[in-house]
């Protein structure tokens, strides 16, 4: 019989936010601006450009705990990002994920909408008034698609136990 190794939500959402914020993580986002060879994206201050990747990344992390996870953990996970993000002085990435939960959320009311399509589209609206290139658009629904899978396969090995 298979058993999933218990963390903790603080445990959990620690280890996934403080490479979010290296420098590390912010060379391999220019990487792929690059890659996209965007002009429209290429033009977007870089610390904007971060914030708005960090939202994504917490709102899909987020995503995949709420479909995987108790509620419980859950809850914590989504108190937790919050209290993160303000005690490390960056409330504007909380302000700008609330953006990203509601194009999310928005597929839900219509069968043929994508929960991450909407979320690029959000993305592309947001930093240039819908001016990304359709390949552009077409990377990013990949990338975020592959943040979401990556956290989605941690929780075939992984119970997230609630602080509370």
């Amino acid at each position: 019989m298979f058993f999933k190794k218990k963390v903790s939500v603080e445990d959990y959402c620690t280890q996934n936010f403080t490479p979010l914020f290296s420098r590390e993580r912010e060379t391999a986002w220019e990487a792929l601006r690059q890659a996209c060879k965007d002009s429209a994206l290429s033009a977007v201050e870089a610390q904007l450009y971060y914030d708005h990747l960090r939202a994504v990344f917490i709102q899909l992390m987020l995503i995949a705990v709420t479909k995987s996870c108790s509620m419980d953990a859950s809850s914590d996970a989504h108190v937790f990002a919050m209290m993160y993000l303000k005690r490390h002085n960056h409330p504007q990435i909380d302000e700008i994920s609330k953006g990203y939960n509601q194009a999310f959320a928005s597929s839900g009311l219509a069968p043929d909408r994508d929960g991450v399509a909407e979320m690029v589209a959000h993305f592309a609206d947001v930093l240039t008034s819908d001016g990304l290139q359709e390949a552009t658009i077409e990377r990013l629904c990949v990338e975020f698609y592959g943040i979401l899978k990556i956290f989605s396969d941690d929780f075939r090995s992984t119970k997230l136990v609630p602080s509370r």
